[in-house]
């Protein structure tokens, strides 16, 4: 689902997030709140919820709740609030090749490196033998 352009408050792109995804407050509660038992946890999540509560919920929880919930208005909302452009989502596929690039990449130093230590211990092997 598109996000909105323009939201009133934090709160209103937290609630569109969990009304706009697949999955359940009460499923988000009982991901976010792991220790509580599934009707403390939805309380917890409704008070994080609701600007008169004086709950919230952290930095990292509201990652956590925007990936489960696999929608992204207080991503959104952030990035209006900041002043930054909203994001495109990433490829999978592009970050994998992102990934093996570099590992490609770090493969080839280290084999530069190996050979650089090697012909330093030939050097010093040869240096000892001369002596």
């Amino acid at each position: 689902m598109q996000a909105k352009l323009f939201y009133d408050d934090e709160y209103e792109a937290l609630n569109l997030m969990v009304s706009n995804s697949q999955k359940s407050a009460k499923e988000l509660a009982v991901y976010l709140f792991p220790h509580l038992k599934m009707d403390s946890a939805y309380a917890r999540l409704k008070s994080c919820l609701n600007p008169e509560k004086d709950e919230r919920l952290t930095f990292g929880q509201i990652i956590a709740a925007m990936n489960f919930c696999e929608c992204y208005d207080p991503l959104a909302y952030a990035c209006d609030e900041t002043m930054h452009g909203r994001p495109d989502r990433k490829a999978p596929e592009d970050e994998e090749v992102k990934i093996v690039e570099a590992m490609n990449s770090a493969a080839a130093v280290m084999q530069k490196a190996m050979r650089q230590l090697e012909h330093l211990q030939a050097r010093t092997a040869n240096i000892r033998r001369a002596a």
